[in-house]
C-alpha cells in the first residue's frame, strides 16, 4: 500500500494537497519518478509514508531537531562533567579540613583519594571522614 502526496491541481482527479492512500500506480509511478509539469517544472506528485516524510528521507525541520539533539546532549555531557568537578572539589575541601585537623603531613598535595586512605589511616572513619 503506497501513500503519494499530490503537489499540483488536476493529477488524474486529484488536486493539490490530496494524499492519496493506496494509490493506483500510474500515481505511485509518477510519484517514483518525479514526473514534472512541462510548463512549471513543479514536481506532480511524491510519495510519503504515514507520518507524511517523503521517500523516508528526514524532512528539513527532522534534520533540525536533531541538530539540536546532538548540541543537547554534547550540552548535558558538558554540564554533568562541570557538575562532577564541583561536587569532587567539594568532596576535596572536606577531606583537606579533615586532614588539617587530624595533622597529616602533605595533605594540600594529596587527592581525593589518598586524603581518604590518609584519613583512614589516621583514625578517621572508612570513607575519610
Amino acid at each position: 500500500m503506497t501513500t503519494v502526496r499530490v503537489l499540483v491541481d488536476a493529477v488524474g482527479q486529484y488536486n493539490s494537497g490530496d494524499i492519496v492512500t493506496d494509490a493506483p500506480d500510474g500515481l505511485v509511478d509518477i510519484a517514483k519518478k518525479e514526473i514534472r509539469n512541462a510548463a512549471t517544472g513543479q514536481l506532480l506528485a511524491e510519495i510519503v509514508d504515514g507520518n507524511g516524510a517523503v521517500d523516508g528521507a528526514p524532512s528539513e525541520r527532522e534534520l533540525q531537531l536533531e541538530s539540536e539533539l546532538e548540541r543537547s546532549k554534547a550540552r548535558e555531557a558538558e554540564l554533568l562533567e562541570q557538575i562532577d568537578i564541583l561536587q569532587s572539589d567539594g568532596e576535596l575541601k572536606e577531606l583537606k579540613a579533615t586532614a588539617k585537623e587530624l595533622k597529616i603531613p602533605g595533605y594540600t598535595k594529596m587527592d581525593v583519594d589518598e586524603l581518604k586512605q590518609a584519613i583512614g589511616a589516621a583514625g578517621g572513619g572508612a570513607d575519610g571522614k
